[in-house]
């Protein structure tokens, strides 16, 4: 079965990195830089001295691309993939000190002293098409530009060799969701452009779909998932449209929806100001 070459790999937030091994070694997102150091032993305790090959970076937010400095001083020769507009803002002196600035936030909130990586080592090495078809070894993925979290949101469709099933990794754009316990809107650019790229996610017929920080969907059919997905963002657009309509600050629009979106699953790893600034995007798009 495809998901038993899969592994959970994060050091962070657990589902924030995966890794898919085999005769090539693959992997997707890479955490925060604060637990990039727990990033690379965990990878080590899956390859058992094997390299690491490739990573495939979902967007360009620094809680998915910081542990690329790490993964680099390990296996210097890994060929890092991002969206163009990703690319472009890793190439940004100004985007990688906002970025610094975010893990050292992010490592007080870990009880990590400081974070200790150099700037110049944050980069990709090449960019992603929409379509783009890799073959490496026993692996195919298809790279499927599905912006709505960030301009730069990429899913990856994961097949197998020796299974008939795909895994679908999803961009952000489809929520931070983990069924009945947890669900957490994302659109930041847009309700109507996420649910346009979640349809495109969902017409590629992955069997297996899995979502950022939560990982592996919980229900048995894909289609399941889906549905019980579209019909939390229809709620989560419902309540933000109405709490926006409120002659209130919106300090207290945000407060009032942080009874739904910041719930005790999410705390432990997502500061107060960082669910804040989500909700205030989605608040004004």
């Amino acid at each position: 079965m495809i998901k038993d070459h899969i592994y959970d790999v994060s050091g962070d937030w657990p589902g924030n990195a995966f890794l898919a091994a085999g005769k090539t070694n693959i992997l997707f997102d890479s955490g925060m830089a604060c637990c990039g150091d727990r990033l690379v032993k965990n990878i080590e305790g899956i390859l058992q001295g094997k390299s690491l090959d490739y990573v495939f970076l979902t967007h360009s937010h620094f809680d998915h691309v910081s542990g690329v400095p790490y993964l680099r001083a390990k296996w210097p020769d890994i060929k890092v993939y991002i969206a163009p507009h990703g690319k472009m803002i890793l190439d940004k002196p100004s985007a990688l000190r906002r970025i610094r600035e975010m893990n050292q936030a992010a490592a007080k909130d870990q009880g990590v002293s400081k974070v200790q990586y150099r700037d110049e080592d944050l980069y990709a090495d090449d960019v992603l098409a929409d379509g783009q078809l890799f073959r490496f070894d026993e692996w195919k993925i298809t790279a499927v530009e599905t912006p709505g979290h960030t301009r730069d949101s990429f899913s990856f469709l994961i097949g197998h060799d020796e299974c008939s099933r795909k895994i679908l990794l999803c961009a952000e754009t489809a929520g931070v969701y983990a069924g009945n316990h947890c669900f957490s809107p994302c659109f930041l650019l847009g309700y109507d452009m996420s649910i346009a790229s979640m349809k495109k996610m969902q017409r590629l017929g992955a069997d297996l779909l899995v979502f950022a920080h939560t990982g592996f969907a919980g229900e048995d059919k894909a289609e399941d998932t889906w549905n019980h997905c579209f019909a939390e963002h229809e709620l989560a657009i419902q309540r933000i449209r109405t709490e926006a309509r409120k002659d209130i600050p919106l300090e207290e629009k945000i407060e009032h929806l942080a009874v739904y979106y910041w719930p005790e699953e999410l705390r432990k790893y997502q500061p107060y100001e960082a669910y804040a600034v989500n909700m205030k995007s989605m608040l004004e798009h």
